[in-house]
């Protein structure tokens, strides 16, 4: 494959935080394993939702992105727009313009940028959707996610390509609308190497998960509710109880309606943890990840009772760490090979004997959970695969 120049986008200024880091930067990370040049360039046309420090929003939020890119090695290779007072941190916007009027691919993640003229053209524009059902539902009430030039609704037909994390799209009771559009599915790209070095686990067995209870808020479509994860806590929330040799702690973020309850929780036998303080960065999201025995998780309402087969980037990065993942299943478990290293469940009692056979044998789940990671998430398979489908690898 030739050299592609390729932007990539995403939402790491605008949402400061360890696994939204993690979800973004391993693909500008893995795609430069594979010999392309590539830059990520944060557009969003929104300011800032919240900033780390006291301080200017933008100039705080870029100097976390830019302690990213360091790390990484991507120094000379980000850009950030502060849309409050339309200056570029990271590539000046002289220096923005010739990396787009010369780039061949632009991939957008989770609908984050606007699409401007300088955009537009780029000969390949790919849209990658990272919360299928929600996308495609804001798609259809033309309910545009982002600000500037053109919401969601708008930019929707721009593209040459499409991609989601609904991995069941088309597969058996998927309820996602199509939008008149071919969606190719994809998943999370993980830098293995990043995660090879955890180590091993905690003496105690100890699972974990960090989650939003409702980024937002429930929506209405087709005559009934798509909710968010609070809607599926009752399957695991009393789970401590029934397996006292194993501790179990949650970091919880954001939160729209209802708060996450964390006295009820904390009874329930669940250490809480506010994932602000816990995981701020990639560094003590990385920690925290391999400070676990294992991951147990549920998903987003509307991904389960869509049949999305939507599965979990933090999830794939437990299994890039060796550590095993019991989550709730979305229909990923007929793409992704389920029952060593990763395993699914749709009941309360499902949920408690795939924590009962982790703990049980931790070990090979361990070793099949790094397995799993290598066949399924490896980053340079996955782009390679995303590129390709979009005709130009």
């Amino acid at each position: 494959m030739d050299p592609l120049r390729i932007v990539v986008s995403g939402f790491i200024a605008l949402l400061p935080a360890g696994g939204v880091a993690w979800d973004y930067i391993q693909y500008p990370l893995c795609l430069a394993s594979l010999g392309h040049d590539v830059y990520y360039i944060e557009d969003t046309g929104l300011w800032p939702v919240y900033q780390l420090s006291q301080g200017d929003p933008g100039r705080v939020n870029a100097a976390y992105v830019a302690s990213l890119m360091g790390a990484f090695g991507l120094t000379e290779r980000w850009a950030f727009r502060d849309e409050a007072r339309g200056v570029w941190y990271g590539k000046k916007a002289p220096e923005v313009t010739a990396i787009l009027e010369s780039a061949d691919v632009f991939i957008n993640l989770s609908c984050a940028n606007v699409l401007r003229e300088t955009y537009l053209r780029i000969p390949v524009r790919i849209l990658v959707d990272t919360d299928p059902m929600f996308t495609q539902i804001q798609l259809e009430q033309h309910s545009g996610l982002t600000k500037g030039a053109g919401g969601l609704a708008d930019d929707f037909v721009r593209y040459t390509h499409y991609f989601t994390f609904g991995e069941n799209m088309s597969g058996p009771g998927c309820l996602v609308p199509g939008c008149g559009v071919e969606w190719h599915p994809t998943r999370q790209p993980v830098a293995l190497d990043w995660w090879a070095d955890a180590g091993s686990a905690p003496p105690d067995f100890v699972a974990s998960t960090v989650m939003n209870w409702s980024a937002t808020g429930e929506v209405r479509h087709d005559g009934r509710d798509w909710g968010q994860k609070s809607r599926e806590w009752s399957l695991i929330s009393d789970l401590p109880a029934s397996l006292p040799h194993c501790r179990f702690k949650v970091a919880v973020g954001q939160t729209a309606g209802d708060p996450f309850p964390v006295a009820r929780a904390r009874e329930s036998g669940w250490t809480v943890l506010d994932a602000n303080a816990a995981v701020p960065d990639w560094s003590s999201y990385r920690a925290f990840v391999s400070g676990s025995s294992a991951e147990l998780s549920i998903a987003k309402h509307a991904y389960v009772a869509a049949r999305t087969g939507w599965f979990s980037c933090r999830s794939a990065c437990y299994l890039a760490a060796g550590r095993p993942v019991v989550l709730q299943d979305t229909g990923w478990s007929g793409h992704i090979g389920a029952g060593e290293g990763v395993l699914a469940f749709s009941t309360a009692e499902e949920a408690r004997d795939a924590m009962e056979q982790v703990a049980s044998d931790w070990a090979r789940h361990a070793r099949a959970a790094r397995a799993v990671a290598a066949e399924y998430f490896d980053g340079g398979t996955v782009l390679r695969t995303l590129l390709s489908d979009a005709g130009v690898a």
